[in-house]
């Protein structure tokens, strides 16, 4: 059987862009959001918002706290009352970002890191259209290494001291539609309202480098960093002394397709990008068949 060069060679191309086109390259990245939200010495206000730059372009950071109490008994938490607007501060490169609400004092002896010693503590990190799935998280200060006795107005001792001995945080992905909600929604109902719950990962202190890694497989431009709560859920470690932390730095995979029900691409996880090998082979394929068409051609 007489077999036509041209379809063995447009076999051949098709054959080598479908290689190409299943062939994924992609990096992680890593925001630094200490360094890029905000000035980095110590003890610097950012508000409730803030929008970052250079190592963390594109973030918008805000801060939630459903902190109320003028005193405290350690670990007593209101996994009922609604979070409300809180500062964001930039403690310096040795520390890290943390939140301190409107009850909480500021200065160096307070409660300023991401805790749950008077009310529940949340960083939230927006990406503005971007669509991220978050892969690790590093934090700074914490309660595992720097173990400390705080109160919120900035004591250490006192019927309202809390021993700050632990760094479990809790990881949520916003998965509704819009802008998420988070002053409208308390510890108790924030997975009802659209937030997913990614995971609880404690004593996150005590991990290599102070990282965690954070298993997901949504994309989204909302990730919600919490201090833990007994309200979302229990687990091996966890609830174990008062949660404190400073975070440093997000890392994960931006899509660069299409993100459907959370998902990036048609079939899920990166969108697919020709890798420059790939690429180089099918143009010297197409080039083969261009130049035997025209051999064919003269010959005819």
């Amino acid at each position: 059987m007489k077999i036509n060069k041209s379809t063995v060679i447009a076999k051949s191309i098709a054959v080598c862009a479908l290689l190409a086109l299943g062939t994924s390259t992609f990096a992680t990245q890593t925001w630094d959001l200490q360094g890029g939200c905000g000035a980095s010495t110590t003890n610097v206000s950012l508000g409730s918002s803030e929008a970052c730059s250079g190592a963390a372009a594109g973030v918008t950071l805000n801060g939630f706290s459903n902190g109320t109490e003028t005193s405290d008994s350690p670990g007593a938490t209101n996994n009922a009352t609604n979070f409300a607007a809180a500062a964001i501060y930039n403690w310096g490169s040795s520390a890290g970002l943390g939140v301190v609400a409107s009850n909480e004092s500021s200065g160096a002896t307070g409660p300023h890191a991401i805790d749950n010693g008077y009310g529940i503590d949340a960083l939230m990190i927006s990406f503005g259209t971007a669509k991220v799935d978050l892969s690790s998280l590093t934090i700074g200060w914490n309660g595992n290494d720097n173990g400390t006795t705080s109160n919120n107005n900035g004591s250490t001792s006192g019927g309202g001291a809390v021993n700050y001995n632990d760094s479990d945080l809790s990881v949520f992905v916003w998965t509704g539609a819009g802008a998420p909600p988070v002053t409208s929604n308390s510890p108790n109902t924030l997975v009802a309202s659209g937030w997913a719950l990614v995971g609880n990962y404690a004593d996150v202190g005590t991990m290599s480098n102070n990282t965690t890694g954070i298993s997901s497989s949504i994309y989204s431009s909302y990730w919600l960093i919490s201090a833990y709560s007994t309200a979302y859920g229990t687990g091996t470690g966890l609830d174990q002394g008062n949660d404190a932390f400073k975070l440093m730095t997000v890392a994960g995979n931006t899509c660069t397709g299409t993100v459907t029900n959370g998902s990036c691409g048609s079939g899920g996880g990166h969108s697919n990008v020709p890798e420059p090998g790939s690429m180089a082979l099918m143009g010297a394929a197409m080039m083969g068949f261009v130049a035997t068409r025209r051999r064919k051609q003269k010959a005819a």
